[in-house]
Parts: structure tokens; C-alpha cells; sequence
């Protein structure tokens, strides 16, 4: 997927360098895809090798260096946007790789856990109305702009679903799981 970054944000933002591309990558993408910022300075080099970027070199001053999509690395790109298909989706969260394991835990400590991941949700989905209110309106931004929607949506529902878990660290020790009912996939964006 690397390539594939490297080719969307260099045919978005024009000339674009690797430190660009790394920044790009962490206040958007980093949201939903991570990526080793290593990976993400070596990879247009990588590119350039294949012809699907080229770079120049400023003569003067830093010396950065720019790259630039070639019209194969357009191809390349149009043809990877083009297929529908896709993997399955990967979610990675340690929050709830813990809750997991909730009943080697004591239930102050799965409360606790569920309070603190809220709070994180919470954090993130604020970041993400920011988000919106600075690119709301601006053109070209629509596609950016849905996506980070779901990522509303996404932190909204995780919010919700950590508060539940909270308030149910005791009913979990007691074997009983109905007091989380997921009634916040249900119920709106308030969840609840």
C-alpha cells in the first residue's frame, strides 16, 4: 500500500518530497492506515527506480528533493483506484486485545480500561470535527471529507461502546454480557 500512497498524495499535491509525504500521511491517512515513517521516506526513491515518479533536486538552499508523478505512475494509480476489490479490513486496538483477556482482570481495572479508551475516543473524534470544520467547503476536500466522517461515525460508536463497558465491568465479572447491548449501533449518533 505504500506505493500506492506515495503515488495518491504525489499526483494530489504536485511536487511533493519525502518529508511532504510523511507529514501528509500523519495529519490524514495515519488516521486509519499506519505506516513506518521509514517506509514512507524510502518508498519514492523506490518508485523512481520502477519510473512511476521522478525527482528533482533543488539547486540552492536545503537541496530538497521533489518528486513528481510520471504519466506510468498515473496509469499505475488509475488502475489500482479502479479495482474494486479489496482486503478485509484489519483492526488492530489494544484496548480491546485487554478486554479480551477482561476476565484474568479485576473488574476495577476493566473499568478502567473502558473509561480510559472513551476518553481516547472522545479525544480523537473531537480532532476529527476540527478536522472538518478547517476543510468543510473547501474545493476538492469531498472525498477527504467523507472519509473522516466515518472516522466520526468510527469514534462515536467506540465511545459508546467503551462507556458500556465501563458501566459493566461488574455484570462482566458475573458472567453476565447483556448489559452491553450494542444499542449504540441502533440509537443514533449520541449513543445512546
Amino acid at each position: 500500500m505504500a506505493s500506492y500512497i506515495a503515488l495518491g498524495v504525489t499526483a494530489r499535491r504536485g511536487p511533493t518530497t519525502s518529508y511532504d509525504l510523511k507529514r501528509y500521511v500523519a495529519e490524514s491517512i495515519g488516521y486509519f492506515w499506519q505506516i513506518p515513517h521509514a517506509q514512507l521516506y524510502a518508498e519514492p526513491q523506490r518508485l523512481e527506480d520502477l519510473g512511476l515518479l521522478r525527482s528533482r533536486s533543488e539547486d540552492g538552499g536545503r537541496r530538497r528533493r521533489f518528486f513528481e508523478i510520471t504519466d506510468a505512475g498515473r496509469e499505475a494509480l488509475a488502475a489500482w483506484l479502479a479495482d474494486p476489490s479489496t482486503d478485509a479490513p484489519e483492526l488492530r486496538d489494544t484496548g480491546l486485545l485487554k478486554l479480551h483477556f477482561g476476565a484474568l482482570a479485576t473488574p476495577g481495572d476493566v473499568r478502567a480500561l473502558g473509561e480510559r479508551q472513551r476518553e481516547v475516543r472522545e479525544e480523537r473524534l473531537q480532532r476529527f470535527l476540527e478536522f472538518e470544520a478547517e476543510y468543510d467547503g473547501r474545493p476538492g476536500q469531498e472525498h477527504q471529507l467523507v472519509t473522516l466522517r466515518l472516522g466520526q461515525a468510527y469514534e462515536r460508536m467506540f465511545a459508546a461502546f467503551w462507556q458500556q463497558v465501563a458501566d459493566s465491568a461488574e455484570d462482566l465479572a458475573d458472567g453476565r454480557v447483556a448489559s452491553i447491548e450494542m444499542r449504540f449501533l441502533t440509537d443514533g449518533e449520541d449513543g445512546g
